[in-house]
């Protein structure tokens, strides 16, 4: 029989970064129930570990460990990477031309008719021709199945039998907030935007549960293996969250995850109105809170602006004389709907990636303060704040948290500089002055358009280094904030028991590094991976 008493897990170590500022130190852990149960602080207090070492006790024993909390990524589309590993791996390609193949190879073992989707974690700069291809081009891989080629979570180019199905030809009206690309005749060209894939995306079937599960069991082992213990995750459909649940009921997540739901204004006026729309949500027990195990239901996800191509700014693209972005909320409607939502208890995220949208959306929280009164803590999030602007100051007085991803300045500067202009790409994700002006922010990596690794985010917020160069410089912070920025602060935005501490009651989520991510040459934290993974006191990755 097992010993009440004894441990299911203890890992010994050359060092343990705690987080917890009044003893940041420790050499070893002992787990019970996914939860800390004790540390040791020293070679002399081992002993107080080891006897809590029983036969069915689990041992990492390895002086050359350096442990942390696993990393908290507040904003990581895990449901987006899990639809990636089933989709089409088009980020093989190097052309145009390799990118049909792919595509065709795929087309080849499916049944005609059936909708061909590809993975979205790829950009057209790492393609020779430097472009999205065309409609027409991608006829050339099948005419017998509609084709949705996703690119990131704004973009997407359809074959002429997906432009057929979703109902869009030249006499499609434009939409608001979105794009529908054309030739000098008017024949749409393939490539929708925004509102415009959104319109798109409405035929497609509803994806199997199980097969979404075992999507994200596989992307949710990768995650593992990077050291994510925990994300939250901002673009989630019910029918999504539902595949959530299975995988955890399966015991098939290696990462714990909070999702946000997906929420449009299409989706809200279908449903008549906000109050309506949340009464839908809460008729399926889709609620904040609600989950069990490593899921749980966050609150609402909204977006505001586009991204690289669409990004809402208070001056115009370089690359596109007098346009300055979208907007798919205006202010009395977002006012509204977050107004509802504050007083139904949803918490929501806002995706504001530009000046203009920043701005606007904080005048809209300005105004829910008016009409609600103090917002609970973390009620609603500014999601990105790419460009912030004037607005820093708003959002420390309004007590608004944003979350920020440097490591969208490593997938995404190239295209970024090229569109808004180096001097404004710069001026990106200002994280010194966010911290000195005391807003609450944490980090993510907007996997998978940006770099899945923590570490790499870590370099990009203390370097600034971008594959365009250095940008932004005097916004840098230290790598010890950095890693705050990636557990404790997340954990802070998460609540729910949530701390990013090694310290005893505390989630048993730690990570294991060969090196010490604190003091390692800066250089080396891009090539430096963890030897375990622990979630929920479960080792979920260990390094071969």
């Amino acid at each position: 029989m097992a010993d009440a008493k004894a441990a299911d897990l203890v890992v010994r170590a050359g060092t343990v970064h705690t987080m917890d500022p009044a003893a940041p130190l420790a050499t070893g852990v002992a787990i019970r129930q996914g939860r800390i149960v004790a540390l040791s602080r020293g070679l002399g207090e081992w002993d107080r570990l080891a006897d809590l070492v029983g036969p069915e006790t689990t041992v990492l024993d390895d002086p050359g460990l350096v442990v942390l909390p696993a990393f908290v990524d507040t904003h990581n589309h895990l449901m987006f990477a899990a639809r990636n590993v089933l989709g089409v791996a088009v980020s093989r390609a190097r052309d145009i031309p390799e990118f049909v193949e792919l595509i065709r190879q795929r087309a080849a073992r499916t049944p005609p008719g059936s909708w061909i989707v590809t993975a979205a974690d790829w950009h057209e700069v790492r393609l020779s021709e430097r472009r999205l291809p065309t409609a027409t081009e991608l006829d050339g891989a099948t005419t017998d199945h509609p084709v949705l080629v996703l690119r990131g979570g704004h973009n997407g180019v359809l074959n002429s039998e997906g432009l057929r199905l979703a109902g869009i030809g030249p006499d499609t009206a434009d939409l608001p907030g979105g794009f529908i690309a054309r030739d000098a005749a008017g024949r749409p060209t393939g490539w929708v935007q925004d509102t415009a894939l959104e319109f798109a995306r409405r035929v497609l079937p509803p994806t199997p549960v199980p097969l979404l599960s075992d999507g994200l069991a596989r992307a949710a082992a990768e995650y593992a293996a990077h050291g994510i213990g925990t994300v939250r995750d901002p673009a989630v459909t019910p029918q999504e969250w539902q595949a959530y649940v299975s995988a955890e009921a399966a015991g098939r997540l290696s990462v714990r995850s909070h999702a946000m739901i997906w929420t449009t204004p299409a989706a809200i006026g279908a449903a008549g109105s906000m109050d309506a729309y949340l009464d839908g949500l809460e008729a399926e027990d889709v609620r904040p809170r609600v989950g069990a195990g490593l899921v749980r239901v966050w609150g609402l996800k909204m977006v505001l602006d586009g991204g690289v191509e669409a990004g809402a700014l208070e001056q115009p693209y370089v690359d596109r004389p007098g346009y300055r972005g979208e907007l798919m909320w205006d202010l009395d409607a977002l006012t509204h709907a977050l107004a509802v939502a504050v007083r139904r208890g949803w918490p929501t995220g806002v995706h504001a990636f530009g000046d203009r949208a920043v701005a606007l959306l904080l005048d809209a929280v300005r105004a829910v303060k008016s009409r609600t009164g103090p917002l609970p803590p973390g009620m609603l999030v500014v999601e990105h704040g790419g460009l912030m602007g004037d607005r820093i100051a708003d959002a420390a007085e309004l007590g608004v948290p944003v979350t920020v991803q440097q490591a969208l300045l490593e997938g995404l500067a190239e295209p970024l500089v090229a569109a808004w202009g180096a001097d404004r790409v710069a001026e990106m994700f200002p994280l010194r002055e966010l911290m000195d002006a005391g807003v609450r922010i944490s980090a993510g990596t907007d996997h998978p358009i940006g770099p899945l690794d923590p570490l790499r985010g870590v370099y990009g917020m203390v370097t600034r280094r971008t594959p365009a160069g250095l940008l932004g410089a005097g916004h840098a912070i230290s790598r010890t904030e950095a890693l705050h920025l990636y557990t404790t602060a997340g954990a802070r935005l998460l609540g729910g028991g949530a701390t990013g501490t090694l310290v005893p009651g505390a989630p048993a989520d730690l990570v294991a590094y060969p090196a010490d991510p604190f003091t390692r040459e800066l250089d080396e934290l891009l090539s430096l991976s963890p030897e375990a993974t622990v979630v929920d006191g479960r080792v979920v990755h260990l390094a071969a």
